[in-house]
């Protein structure tokens, strides 16, 4: 039987003396859960070469994989102790009236992810995001957790502290690779050199983060009472202030300054007084940004120089910002289609080639997929639908009002800084969150600050163990144990994935690829993965062999065999990823080339089916393309491939194939200027110069017979 305790909202060093008690076992257990938490998951990575190791990472995904992992994992150990405890000896449950409307947000979720295009997508999150429901409880969890023992100034302070730590650690990564100085090895970048991007794989990641450290760090800072913390604390937010500027990401940049205007605003509010120390490293940070500012305006690139990154913020017609806004439409398309459930969660790279704009495909190239809409209120809007979306802000925004009493205390010094710093952490990441992106190893410290922040002014509520406490707890700690069994085999069948796609070849290869959906039948990429194995040792097969030897032919068509039914399977797992249609008709076609001709018809009736998946594709209609001129259509080829370059007029595939198309009509002339302008694009091509020249020569001889 519980019984409630009413409390008024009022200052945490004001509460009743009955929230001071020592923490029992179980709540400490919470407690260095979440300081494992904000830690450990910024930091978390499994690329080994950092720490001087020579082999490969761990998994394939070396970064948001490990990150959701540990997320998982130490909340599983936080849940089962908290609830191990209150069942078998009761306690004190805090609550505020916010977790009504998460629990009617987590209803919602379960609506969703079982209508979504994609339940299993919804439920587990797209590979490299995972951001479906299973993250979202995780979130929930974290907030609760925050909510039940960071209860007082002291452990919101310790709490700040080591989620600096886990920040100036990143931070610190970060800026040796601004220096060139990175320890680990990472191959080739997608993105500028030097650019930081630290744990995170992701300058765009890495800058969302760190605006939890750089807001905290800076009420750390201006709060502290002694003279070592201070210099200490303004230390670390120099650091991570200087990988805050030199991962060069908008979005981070404009919701880090939101987040620092807004504590400049406490400290005033609070009539709190700047020291010595305070002004002196102010003009420090002022000094090292003006001259890290003026060296970038000598970069001929326009992400890495301040002042051109600044200004295409507000440049809407080319750039990043022209495709944010291509995808924008795209999402909006989406939301149009199915307004109030949404498509599920994390399902947008899935839904995105249906509804995307043609321009996309100009702008962007023919491989770009947006597996994110750069907007967190479009993301949440397309995937749960506009209700979901008001619930999930209404919970942000009412857990913000709720807690502002608190963080913005008049004339009350430095005493509410760190509190401050937390609320203005989470408004700069929800303003980062209109131009970026939410990824889980960033967002569960949205969602830890809430906790964080509603906790000192909750209801606390006494509960005694019940009768069958020790039955539901046992109950409940089984489940976590089982749960956190299933978190192993999702982050050992990524390993399995990493073997078969890098290392593994042959039937090693296919092993490992098959481990990998043992592990976790819910990746479709690992699904993909297995049809292209089987395709890479029939081609490997063919080639090798000739078309006397029996046998190795046999083989060959089995390997194929394999390949197609691994990739069928793949569709029939998400009908709508466009790659794998792609994948299948390609082999199609190898098939009708190897084996037999009427493959190629199979080929034509997959490549139309991924058209339907992705009207503006250009690489299914090469595939296409290439069925028609086999089987000598080839003004339909002609068709179809200049079509997919108008699509994507740099895609070389696609006019090599406008070539060929050209060629086998007859169309000489055309046929040469197709070719030239692929060698523009790439010099190196020997088939397509191998072409040129052939066209060449028979107009030429045609010249010579006239």
């Amino acid at each position: 039987m519980a019984k409630k305790k009413k409390r008024a909202s009022q200052p945490a060093a004001a509460q009743p003396v009955s929230t001071r008690a020592p923490m029992s076992t179980t709540d400490r257990i919470v407690w260095v859960c979440l300081h494992l938490l904000v830690l450990m998951v910024p930091i978390a990575m499994s690329n080994t070469s950092i720490w001087g190791g020579k082999g490969l990472p761990f998994t394939y995904d070396q970064f948001d994989i490990v990150k959701i992992f540990l997320q998982r994992a130490i909340m599983l150990v936080a849940a089962g102790a908290w609830s191990w405890g209150l069942l078998t000896r009761g306690g004190r449950v805090r609550t505020t009236k916010v977790e009504w409307l998460i629990l009617a947000f987590l209803a919602w979720l379960v609506l969703t992810s079982a209508l979504s295009i994609h339940p299993a997508t919804a439920i587990f999150g797209k590979y490299r995001r995972f951001e479906g429901l299973i993250s979202f409880v995780n979130y929930m969890v974290v907030f609760f957790m925050a909510l039940q023992v960071v209860d007082r100034p002291s452990r919101i302070r310790s709490l700040a502290r080591t989620l600096l730590v886990g920040g100036a650690i990143v931070a610190f990564y970060g800026v040796l690779q601004f220096a060139g100085a990175d320890p680990a090895s990472w191959g080739a970048l997608p993105f500028e050199t030097n650019r930081a991007f630290s744990t995170f794989g992701n300058p765009d990641l890495l800058g969302g983060y760190l605006i939890f450290p750089l807001a905290i760090s800076l009420g750390l800072a201006l709060s502290s009472e002694k003279l070592w913390g201070r210099i200490t604390y303004w230390s670390g937010f120099l650091l991570v202030a200087f990988c805050w500027l030199v991962a060069f990401v908008r979005g981070a940049w404009i919701g880090g300054a939101v987040a620092l205007v807004i504590i400049v605003f406490a400290l005033i509010w609070a009539k709190a007084k700047l020291t010595v120390v305070d002004w002196s490293f102010t003009g420090a940070i002022a000094a090292v940004f003006g001259a890290v500012t003026v060296k970038s305006l000598t970069s001929p690139s326009e992400v890495t120089n301040v002042l051109a990154r600044i200004t295409s913020i507000f440049d809407f017609r080319a750039g990043s910002a022209l495709t944010r806004f291509q995808i924008w439409e795209a999402a909006w398309n989406a939301i149009k289609a199915r307004p109030i459930t949404g498509w599920g969660a994390d399902t947008f790279r899935l839904i995105f080639p249906k509804f995307k704009p043609e321009a996309y495909t100009q702008t962007a190239g023919y491989l770009s997929v947006a597996d994110n809409v750069h907007n967190y209120p479009l993301q949440l809007a397309s995937a749960l639908g506009i209700p979901g979306l008001f619930m999930l802000y209404g919970l942000f925004i009412w857990g913000l009002i709720i807690s502002a009493p608190q963080a913005f205390a008049r004339g009350k010094g430095a005493e509410r800084l760190v509190l401050a710093a937390f609320w203005a952490a989470a408004v700069g990441y929800l303003m980062h969150l209109f131009f970026g992106l939410s990824v889980t190893g960033s967002t569960v410290f949205l969602w830890l600050s809430i906790g964080v922040l509603l906790s000192p002014g909750a209801s606390v509520r006494e509960v005694k163990a019940p009768s069958w406490g020790l039955y539901a707890a046992t109950a409940i700690v089984i489940v976590c144990a089982v749960l956190s069994f299933a978190n192993v085999r999702y982050i050992v069948a990524d390993n399995y994935y990493l073997k078969g796609r890098v290392l593994g070849s042959g039937t090693q290869r296919v092993a490992d690829v098959e481990k990998a959906i043992e592990y976790n039948p819910y990746n479709d990429m690992y699904r993909s993965e297995l049809g292209l194995a089987w395709q890479d040792m029939f081609l490997a097969t063919v080639s090798q062999s000739s078309p006397q030897d029996a046998a190795a032919q046999q083989q060959a068509l089995k390997y194929f065999k394999n390949a197609e039914d691994g990739l069928l399977k793949a569709i029939d797992f998400v009908p709508t990823e466009y790659d794998n249609y792609v994948f299948l008709a390609n082999l199609y076609n190898q098939g009708g080339y190897y084996f037999d001709i009427t493959y190629v018809d199979k080929a034509i009736a997959i490549a139309k089916k991924g058209i339907e998946v992705e009207p503006f594709g250009p690489a299914i209609r090469v595939q296409l393309a290439f069925a028609y001129s086999n089987l000598g259509r080839y003004d339909e080829a002609i068709q179809v491939s200049e079509r997919a370059v108008e699509m994507d007029p740099n895609y070389l595939e696609a006019i090599a194939s406008l070539g060929d198309s050209y060629r086998f009509a007859g169309r000489l002339e055309d046929a040469k200027k197709a070719y030239e302008r692929a060698l523009v694009l790439d010099p190196g091509r020997s088939d397509v110069q191998q072409s040129l020249d052939s066209v060449e020569a028979s107009l030429a001889a045609a010249g010579s017979a006239q």
